[in-house]
């Protein structure tokens, strides 16, 4: 009976691989995936994928290391745990004491373990909506006390433990921490808690073996990202890693022998009611941190008290701002089909690109046209992309949701704004009754002309988009609702302009069967297929648009 254990466990190790193979293979084949892939099932058996360039020349291989982002905010938490540990200072001291020259009177009751579970109130650099102007950081160095210095003096959001908001000055400050009571600088500190772990690769600065950000994913995208100088992310980010040292470091903080008893428990639970902890973040069993910087993206995740673990390391992301959470959703959504299929279930992957038999070069209404290139077709269209013509079909009204989109795009329509309370919480309505939702369409608008239309075209549980059409161009407004379904916002989804022609790549997947590729667009994807009479887009697993043939 145990060879036969043994045998069945064997033949799902190598099916799962497979699959895991076909599945990255595909993100390559159409220009996705860049970088490298460990996973690691219950059995022990480890599945490892690279692929790309680390740079103009070098290949990417298993020994190349990644700029990790945020995921470094796991080992500063570490790093003061360690602390802790020495009996340096205790979880809940107050961090001014600790401080020394860097303390504000702004800070008095906040606490370490503010600090780390992000309920310190502490504005965050680098992020949008905290009230300071610092976004980007440098290429040049900084100093820790000019950083500090950007965010000193401004307001706490909330009062110390009332309330979540992640802030990368938060761990900023843990490092200046680190540094006042350890003695060393961060880097020193952090540099020999790794040795002490076995992690040679990783580093709190680019080593050799380091791989290059870049900004696109085709390869006629492709550009070079700024490297910014790690001291401006002192605590917070800037630590490059390999997909192996990760690994190993996840073997580390599951074993005994790390830290105590009590404190790799506080390391590895969740403290607020977001499911983050120190460091980490808490979600339906697994432990996990994703990582972003320009031109790199990364997420780091496993199963405590288990040797399941998937690591993804890429330098590619988007060079827009508002498309640079597109990098990030693409690595979750990787991470998700790893884990479903460590889980047994199968997955998803991309269609395969067959052969394209016959030249292709087609007009339809709407102003889309076909036409061949090499081994794939390229679609255009004018005033909006040609995977959200999904844009020109109305929701029908079936359920709640569709009829509440429906509703919101009338009082829209209408300039009813003050109507669209109803659907909000008590934030919303005050933004509607300040007459801030009023000024704000009225800019959208002249964006567009003026507003011929507004069409609600999607929703779902979290969010819903809606088309408005105007004589100078299309504006595509997103609204986020709560788990209550009440509006949470609405905002500028995406303006096209309306004589600017867009163009895409579109795959050949079957007989007059074509897979329209929206990810390096930073766009939704959608299947093409051609009959006598038309085009037919299918979106959603529906379809949402036929065109017919121009004459």
């Amino acid at each position: 009976m145990k060879s036969t254990v043994t045998l069945f466990l064997i033949i799902y190790s190598l099916h799962a691989q497979s699959q895991l193979q076909k599945l990255f293979d595909r993100e390559v084949k159409y220009q996705h995936f860049n970088g490298v892939v460990l996973v690691e099932s219950q059995d022990g058996s480890i599945f490892q994928y690279n692929s790309g360039k680390a740079d103009a020349e070098s290949l990417i291989e298993f020994n190349t290391s990644f700029d990790i982002g945020s995921i470094t905010k796991q080992f500063t938490a570490a790093g003061i745990l360690h602390l802790v540990k020495a009996g340096k200072f205790k979880l809940h001291d107050q961090i001014n004491p600790l401080l020394g020259k860097y303390a504000s009177d702004r800070w008095q009751k906040v606490t370490v373990h503010q600090l780390l579970t992000h309920t310190s109130g502490v504005p965050s650099l680098y992020q949008t909506e905290q009230g300071m102007d610092l976004f980007f950081p440098e290429v040049d160095s900084i100093k820790l006390d000019v950083l500090i210095g950007k965010f000193k003096g401004e307001k706490l959001l909330f009062s110390p433990g009332e309330e979540f908001n992640y802030s990368n000055s938060g761990y900023i400050l843990l490092a200046a921490i680190i540094e006042q009571m350890s003695g060393k600088t961060y880097e020193s500190y952090m540099h020999g808690m790794f040795k002490s772990y076995g992690l040679n690769q990783t580093s709190f600065m680019p080593n050799e073996n380091a791989a290059r950000p870049f900004y696109g994913y085709r390869k006629d995208q492709l550009k070079n990202a700024p490297i910014y100088h790690h001291s401006w992310y002192l605590g917070a980010g800037g630590i490059y890693s390999t997909v192996s040292d990760l690994a190993k470091w996840i073997d580390v903080i599951n074993s005994e022998g790390f830290l105590t008893k009590e404190l790799r428990e506080k390391f590895l639970r969740s403290h607020t009611n977001k499911g983050y902890g120190y460091g980490w973040v808490h979600s339906d069993g697994i432990i996990s941190h994703d990582g972003g910087s320009a031109g790199f993206m990364s997420k780091l995740s496993f199963k405590p008290q288990s040797s399941e673990k998937v690591v993804i390391l890429t330098n590619r992301s988007f060079e827009d701002i508002r498309k640079f959470g597109k990098s990030s959703e693409y690595i979750a959504d990787l991470t998700d089909k790893c884990w479903a299929h460590l889980n047994g279930e199968e997955i998803e992957v991309l269609p395969e690109i067959v052969a394209l038999n016959t030249p292709e070069n087609l007009r339809f209404v709407e102003g889309i046209s076909l036409e061949s290139i090499d081994t794939a077709l390229l679609i255009r269209m004018k005033g909006h992309y040609p995977s959200r013509v999904v844009g020109n079909t109305a929701l029908e009204g079936k359920d709640t949701l569709e009829n509440k989109m429906i509703a919101i795009a009338n009082d829209m329509r209408k300039n009813k704004y003050w109507s669209l309370a109803k659907y909000c919480d008590g934030e919303m309505k005050f933004v509607m009754y300040s007459g801030m939702m009023s000024i704000g369409m009225r800019m959208m608008k002249k964006q567009t002309g003026g507003a011929d239309e507004f069409i609600p075209y999607f929703v779902n549980e979290h969010h819903g988009l809606i088309r408005m059409k105007g004589p100078d161009g299309i504006l595509d407004l997103i609204v986020y609702f709560d788990g209550e379904g009440r509006i949470q916002g609405i905002f500028e989804h995406g303006f096209y302009e309306k004589d600017k022609e867009i163009a895409m790549i579109v795959y050949p997947i079957g007989n007059k069967l074509y897979y329209l590729d929206g990810m390096p667009y930073g766009e939704p994807s959608a299947t093409l297929k051609i009959t006598g009479q038309g085009l037919s887009v299918y979106q959603l697993n529906r379809v949402i648009e036929f065109m017919p043939q121009a004459n």
